[in-house]
């Protein structure tokens, strides 16, 4: 996760600018839930997962994809679809922001769907949205 060159996009979470930490790398791979990385040509391209919050119930999908994901984008999206599709948690949601179409249309590709508008959200005050995927409504 550290090696990626992120994606523009994907330089603000929540409207805080930031880098992860080893201490925060290493808290999501070693945490509850799942962690994948995927490389294309010996190259990280993306680390995702479900980050379970609260155990085997629920989670939070993530996803780290590098600028030039190019050729390996769609089978990273199969990848964390059927990923997503399998799990046995309860809910699965994600938060996106509506300023970045990208976001939103990946996380319908990966089987999580839109579901509210939060308005004023995160340390910037932007619009996101909540995308979710209910076990069993799927």
């Amino acid at each position: 996760m550290l090696v990626i060159q992120r994606q523009a996009s994907q330089l603000v979470q929540l409207g805080i600018e930031r880098t992860v930490s080893m201490e925060e790398a290493e808290a999501i791979a070693e945490g509850e839930g799942e962690a994948w990385t995927a490389r294309h040509h010996g190259r990280i391209v993306a680390c995702l997962g479900l980050r379970e919050t609260f155990p085997g119930r629920q989670a939070v999908a993530w996803a780290v994809l590098a600028e030039g994901l190019g050729a390996a984008h769609l089978a990273i999206t199969r990848f964390a679809r059927a990923r997503i599709r399998a799990s046995k948690l309860v809910r699965i949601e994600a938060i996106v922001r509506q300023s970045v179409p990208a976001e939103a249309a990946w996380a319908q590709l990966v089987g999580i769907s839109p579901v509210h508008v939060m308005r004023g959200f995160g340390a910037a005050s932007e619009t996101h949205i909540l995308c979710e995927r209910i076990r069993g409504q799927d």
